[in-house]
């Protein structure tokens, strides 16, 4: 929130304001940036466990759930449960809600 109160940068932001150079940001509207570490898409349609997310390019992803390590630039088929939204860390980025938090942690072992 600090960048927020001094830059006036949101916090919640689309993927094209962190990835200016990235082309394919431009045309997602349906995730976006939470911080610069955190890729949020959630999923709008009714019935769907499964959505396409655009990882943006010149980065690496982590899937928050799965801890898998994706190269940006691409499409990714997420799986969406109801009982989780897709989230992918950009880069080093953790999630800092429990202390043993790591890129490699499975959150879905809580």
């Amino acid at each position: 929130m600090r960048p927020a109160h001094t830059a006036g940068v949101p916090p919640m932001r689309p993927l094209f304001f962190d990835f200016p150079e990235d082309a394919g940001c431009a045309a997602v509207d349906d995730a976006f940036m939470f911080g610069p570490g955190l890729l949020v898409a959630p999923v709008l349609h009714e019935g769907a466990r499964s959505r396409a997310v655009y990882l943006p390019a010149g980065t690496m992803w982590t899937d928050a759930w799965t801890g898998d390590i994706l190269e940006g630039g691409a499409w990714v088929t997420a799986d969406a449960p109801l009982e989780r939204i897709p989230l992918y860390l950009r880069g080093e980025a953790r999630l800092p809600i429990r202390p043993d938090s790591t890129a490699s942690h499975r959150m879905k072992d809580r």
